[in-house]
């Protein structure tokens, strides 16, 4: 198990560093006359996300080796469950490029809902229909931040 908590947590750390780095190359980071400026937050960002790491690779090292020799990284059965949150919400993922990320986040809610959870067919329908609707409303219309709509949107009827 610390094997696998030491190489995570470094893996997550190079994340760290190369976001603290194309922050710094970005422009100013810091607080300016007008607030926050623009490689401020992902430079936090990075920061937090390398100390973490550190914590982590700490945390490592200083619990017995002993008690990780015992535990497994992923015991018996646990893959199923992984995989089952897994495989809808990289399908959601492929999918965003094709139908957009509204039809595939209802999609993605339907599966999981449906599959997952096993709630009745009129929660799965209510919830994946209403929280795209919700999510096109806030980004799309008030906010005015398009998300991705795919390849497909020009052939949509919406």
């Amino acid at each position: 198990m610390r094997k696998a908590d030491v190489i995570c947590a470094l893996m997550l750390l190079a994340i760290g560093a190369v976001v603290c780095y194309d922050a710094s190359r970005q422009g100013v980071f810091g607080w300016g006359a007008s607030g926050p400026e623009p490689g401020m937050y992902p430079f936090l960002l990075g920061l937090g996300t390398i100390l973490c790491s550190v914590i982590i690779v700490g945390q490592a090292f200083l619990r017995s080796r002993r008690a990780q020799e015992d535990t497994p990284f992923m015991p018996l059965g646990a893959l199923k469950p992984v995989l089952c949150v897994a495989i809808p919400a990289a399908l959601m993922v492929f999918l965003t490029e094709f139908i957009g990320l509204y039809l595939a986040a209802g999609l993605y809610l339907a599966v999981y809902m449906r599959w997952i959870g096993r709630h009745r067919w009129i929660s799965v329908a209510a919830v994946s229909i209403l929280l795209p609707l919700a999510g096109y409303v806030l980004f799309d219309r008030w906010f005015q931040v398009p998300l991705p709509e795919g390849s497909l949107a020009a052939y949509l009827p919406f």
